[in-house]
């Protein structure tokens, strides 16, 4: 089965690290068909069963010497959150948080109430979907980080169109 792993807050300060480096842990874990996309710590690879976040998490802290949190997505998952996008509208710029776990409803509630216009956001599962209302490179006025405050769990943010992408070309292609 192929899986997705969105690693948080890679290549960002001093958090660097090659994807080569990356494709190589996943390998030596035994995992087949390992692909990396862009440098954000997004991998794609086959498992023949689940794979569990903490064990990558710390195969990962103890290779690289400092730790990031992992969201692991199956295919159907990233097929089903494409799927899922509330928003769609020519020139609209979609992000999506991974979370940990999905929130209660009073989380949800309480986060979509910190959607301030022209943002807007929705979550549906264990993804919050931003809307950037002013569009790519202009600043948000909604924070991830008021985000992870408000669900109380880690998340990792990602372009709707590195979602795409991930899903296309990489995990159509071995399903």
């Amino acid at each position: 089965m192929v899986y997705v792993a969105l690693l948080r807050a890679i290549n960002t300060g001093n958090r660097r690290i090659k994807m080569a480096d990356l494709r190589s842990l996943y390998e030596d874990l035994g995992y087949v068909d390992v692909a990396t996309y862009i440098a954000s710590g997004n991998v794609i690879f086959d498992s023949p069963s689940p794979p569990l976040a903490a064990d990558l998490e710390s195969a990962f802290s103890q290779r690289f010497g400092f730790d990031s949190e992992v969201f692991l997505r199956s295919a159907a998952d990233v097929s089903s959150i494409i799927d899922a996008v509330p928003w769609m509208s020519d020139g609209a710029v979609v992000e999506v948080s991974f979370l940990e776990r999905e929130p209660c409803d009073a989380q949800v509630r309480e986060l979509e109430m910190t959607s301030v216009e022209p943002e807007k956001l929705a979550v549906i599962g264990r993804e919050v979907f931003f809307l950037r209302g002013l569009g790519r490179g202009a600043p948000t006025i909604h924070k991830e980080s008021t985000s992870m405050k408000v669900l109380g769990m880690a998340m990792t943010r990602r372009g709707l169109s590195t979602v795409d992408q991930i899903y296309f070309k990489h995990v159509i292609p071995r399903i």
